[in-house]
């Protein structure tokens, strides 16, 4: 977990010091809501909400913070951010989501961090999504695979 932890740490700080300043005609920073499947197994399908936040700091790079909402049958939730490369209307990244199960009687269960990888097209306004969720300690032993589309306001 601490690995993770300093990978995503560098690789923040490794996007803020490339940064240049945005031109102007683009949206510095952006709020999307975004709606899909994720599935384990392809009887494992569940629905999928996720609010995500994009920052850009530079033309090429987008920091996207976001928490989906896995539903139909139990609830988990999947806080993650995520470090996009844009290029025009494409952008593919890779980022850490931690799996959290809230308890109806109170507390959480969180477990270990997963990796997340994505690739996706950024439309006017419309986000077409694909990605793969891993376990960080065996990678790609449990997979979680998913698609969304959102609207960016």
């Amino acid at each position: 977990m601490r690995k993770v932890m300093f990978v995503a740490l560098i690789l923040s700080l490794v996007a803020g010091l490339g940064s240049r300043p945005v031109h102007a005609q683009d949206k510095k920073v952006e709020f999307s809501l975004n709606l899909g499947v994720v599935a384990s197994s392809p009887e494992g399908i569940r629905l999928v909400l996720s609010p995500q936040l994009d920052i850009h700091p530079t033309k090429r790079l987008m920091i996207s913070a976001e928490a989906m909402f896995c539903m139909i049958g139990d609830l988990t939730i999947y806080p993650g951010v995520i470090i996009n490369y844009t290029v025009k209307r494409v952008f593919a990244g890779l980022g850490i989501a931690l799996p959290i199960a809230p308890n109806l009687f109170g507390g959480a269960e969180v477990d270990a961090p997963l990796l997340k990888l994505n690739i996706g097209y950024r439309g006017k306004q419309i986000n077409l999504t694909t990605y793969l969720m891993t376990s960080t300690q065996e990678i790609f032993s449990e997979n979680l695979v998913g698609a969304t589309i959102g609207y960016r306001f």
